[in-house]
């Protein structure tokens, strides 16, 4: 009786993984993030219309679907109600930028002391102190450029501080051949 019900217990528990696993697939069959409505929670906001700038200080955390951005500030610049550009600043602690990527890419997290985001191109410009981690590989130095749609990275480091200004990276072995090496 315990021998079958610890089968029991094991094949239940398997089907509560697999259907753990496939949860983050409906995810990402989500509508587009850009689709979606942009949320802000903040400590103070000032909002100029006309100029289109939105400035928000005060632990800022906006979202909008799947992406999200943290910081002390964050301006947003808009034209015809549209997000062109958003920057993200940190006092305290590091600015942050998540986007979770299509096709089982995984999440991008990204950290800077100021990260500038070009919507309409699709660029994100992590700089000072600036790291860039995807599927576990990571990119760190004192600039860093991303392009979301083409997930290109350029990162740049400040030589003249030595070997802790130089730019480090680490990229993981690709989990088909390790799987394949394993004896």
């Amino acid at each position: 009786m315990k021998r079958q019900l610890a089968r029991l217990t094991a094949l239940l528990t398997r089907k509560w993984l697999t259907g753990l696993l496939l949860v983050p697939m409906v995810a990402m069959a989500l509508p587009d993030d850009r689709q979606q409505p942009i949320n802000i929670n903040s400590d103070s906001a000032d909002i100029d219309n006309r100029k289109g700038v939105s400035v928000y200080r005060g632990d800022v955390v906006m979202t909008q679907g799947t992406t999200r951005i943290t910081g002390d500030t964050i301006t947003i610049y808009t034209s015809d109600r549209e997000v062109t550009k958003v920057i993200a600043r940190g006092d305290k602690t590091r600015a942050y930028y998540e986007e979770l990527q299509p096709a089982g890419q995984g999440t991008v997290q990204a950290w800077g002391n100021t990260i500038r985001y070009d919507v309409n191109s699709d660029q994100i410009e992590l700089i000072n102190n600036a790291q860039l981690s995807q599927k576990g590989d990571t990119f760190k130095g004192e600039k860093i450029h991303y392009n979301v749609t083409l997930q290109t990275v350029n990162a740049k480091g400040t030589p003249s501080q030595g070997e802790s200004g130089r730019v480090q990276m680490v990229i993981q072995p690709r989990q088909e051949k390790a799987a394949s090496n394993k004896p």
